[in-house]
């Protein structure tokens, strides 16, 4: 059986073949592996195998609710350079207006949204 080396070592040796004589470990040998240290790693931790848990999936599964569409509006992006020309937030032709990212939970969920931004300042419109 020939091993494969893997990026992750093992911290336990794997089991070996018994040998067709079997012969007694000296005395020094058997108090060494009794008292053995788990292998280090170069950073002086201890390595250990991480327990295998699910990652949450930042995508949500798909299901059969409405969609919002997003789509690259000229008016919103206007406003949005005009919002960052003044320093202020607000224009009459955003729907909502954010200095960051606008929250997608503040907008509808069945609907066609124009958005357009200038630096930090964001215009939505629906």
């Amino acid at each position: 059986m020939t091993r494969v080396p893997t990026t992750h070592p093992s911290v336990s040796p794997a089991p070996r073949q018994p040998a067709e004589k079997a012969t007694p470990e000296p005395a020094s040998t058997a108090a060494t592996a009794a008292t053995a240290k788990p292998t280090e790693e170069p950073t002086g931790k201890a390595h250990t195998k991480p327990a295998t848990k699910p990652k949450p999936s930042a995508t949500p599964p798909p299901t059969d609710a409405p969609t919002t569409s997003w789509y690259t509006s000229p008016a919103a992006t206007d406003a949005a350079r005009r919002m960052s020309a003044a320093g202020t937030v607000g224009d009459p032709a955003c729907t909502l207006s954010a200095v960051g990212r606008p929250d997608p939970a503040l907008v509808p969920r069945e609907s066609r949204i124009g958005i357009g931004h200038h630096g930090t300042y964001w215009c939505l419109v629906w």
